[in-house]
């Protein structure tokens, strides 16, 4: 063992030793706590850190391998998350025409800064005539009375945008890493419906599946009949299925399926390379991504994966995606240790507010890890936090206490614990110590504010004498991702 691993060995140990105390960590004159080391050393250092493995935590659990929802039982909740969230849609059902106030409220539901001093990429203050020609270009007065909708399929990675621009509006100069126009981002083969297009032509207001906001049309492939959105039953297959050879004894032990259920291919890595030709990538998407599966070869999974034809419109055609990629043919099962084994595979990963430069914030994170499963999220932490059963969520009309009790009945690698603005998967309790899982930018102590940035192992003592005080002393809710009637 050379010096260098023999330093970080004895730094791995020591680190762990005392985050099991949940105390900071002092090494000369700075401090450290356990986030540092997630932040850091996380991917080296697992080897020697028990709490940065996800076995570490599973052989904590009572029965990780039981089945928390049968797939009945998630179509029953992912139905209830459907009624509850306004924002999210099932696009391929949706009805073909929004009426005007309806659409005229979405439009505006985020209003425009304009009250705040906000500020652009050059950290100059934004001028009222931006404002003016955004409120132009979203062609209000073009909404009318009924409005068809258009069907599509986005065709390429693409951000979802508040108001029908690329700027970006700062809350202040350096905080370059939020934009507060940014929502979400949105990878093929994410069906949506257009609602309204900007007065210039370029962008479109647009239902996905979990938001509604501004997309770029040259990112969309539509269709002229809703059913082509699918590619199970779309008249725009270019290519045809192939007929699917039987699976290898080892192949079916690895996805744990049986022939006829192999109708889709659920991204299970962080991300995963799809291929048009077997060599040539035509996109990166992220985990809980699900393709309909056409077919197989020795080396391949065969997608059908969307793009444009030769007139603009939808057309389906074959891709690629290695099989030895991590990837699942149909969902995972729901058990606690495909929850903590897929939320793992994120640790280390950079932070990146609504899906910036490929990236995950806190909320898509959740949103990814349970996609795997079959479940679809919200995807902004305040209404995640609502998801299942709630077992605690702070207002003026619940004491503080409600939360403490909940945290005593969090189940570990089901529970999501939410603070203003954030949300973290549950990972279990060490000496009296919250530990969660989540994406992180950072947090305030006792010296300022610490960044954070990254997929991290905290424990939730992290803030404890700041004048925000401790994550566990700001917690908000606490909720079970099952349904609302299981005990």
């Amino acid at each position: 063992m050379n010096m260098r691993k023999i330093i970080l060995f004895a730094a791995a140990v020591f680190l762990f030793n005392s985050a099991l105390d949940a105390s900071p960590v002092r090494k000369g004159q700075q401090n450290y706590t356990i986030t540092k080391v997630s932040a850091k050393v996380s991917n080296r250092a697992s080897t020697y850190l028990p709490i940065y493995k996800a076995d570490f935590w599973i052989k904590r659990f009572n029965n990780p391998d039981e089945p928390i929802l049968s797939p009945e039982q998630i179509k029953e909740l992912n139905n209830a998350i459907l009624d509850e969230n306004d924002e999210m849609a099932d696009v391929i059902e949706m009805k073909n025409a929004a009426g005007k106030e309806d659409l005229i409220g979405w439009l505006l539901e985020d209003p425009l800064p304009k009250d705040k001093t906000m500020f652009d990429r050059k950290g100059k203050t934004v001028k009222e005539a931006f404002y003016k020609e955004l409120t132009d270009n979203m062609n209000i007065e073009g909404v009318n009375e009924l409005n068809e909708l258009k069907f599509g399929v986005v065709i390429k990675r693409t951000d979802i945008r508040a108001f029908p621009t690329d700027e970006p509006v700062l809350k202040s100069p350096s905080a370059k890493d939020f934009d507060a126009f940014q929502y979400s981002a949105i990878y093929p083969p994410q069906p949506v419906a257009l609602l309204h297009k900007s007065k210039d032509g370029k962008w479109g207001f647009s239902q996905t599946s979990f938001v509604r906001g501004w997309i770029k049309l040259d990112n969309i492939a539509f269709v002229n009949a809703q059913d082509d959105i699918n590619p199970v039953r779309s008249s725009a297959i270019k290519e045809p299925l192939i007929p699917n050879r039987s699976l290898s004894s080892t192949e079916k032990a690895s996805h744990g399926v049986n022939n006829s259920a192999r109708e889709s291919l659920v991204i299970t890595g962080s991300r995963v390379a799809v291929f048009s030709d077997k060599k040539k990538s035509i996109e990166t998407v992220p985990m809980g991504t699900t393709f309909t599966l056409g077919g197989d070869d020795k080396n391949n999974w065969i997608v059908k994966f969307p793009q444009k034809d030769e007139n603009g419109q939808l057309s389906w055609i074959n891709a690629y995606v290695k099989k030895n990629a991590d990837v699942h043919i149909g969902p995972l099962p729901y058990t606690k240790r495909k929850v903590i084994n897929q939320a793992f595979k994120v640790l280390g990963e950079e932070y990146g507010w609504g899906g910036r430069n490929g990236l995950r914030d806190c909320s898509s994170f959740i949103k990814d890890v349970f996609a795997t499963m079959g479940i679809n999220l919200p995807r902004h932490s305040r209404h995640q936090a609502t998801v299942g059963m709630l077992r605690a969520y702070l207002d003026e009309s619940t004491a503080s206490e409600s939360i403490n009790e909940a945290m005593d009945s969090a189940i570990p690698g089901i529970t999501l614990l939410g603070l203003s603005g954030h949300i973290m998967l549950y990972l279990g309790n060490i000496n009296g110590s919250y530990y969660t899982l989540h994406q992180f930018f950072g947090y305030h102590d006792k010296n300022g504010f610490k960044t954070v940035n990254k997929a991290v192992v905290t424990n939730l003592d992290l803030g404890k004498g700041s004048k925000m005080g401790a994550i566990k002393d700001r917690i908000r809710s606490v909720n079970l991702i099952v349904l609302d009637s299981i005990n």
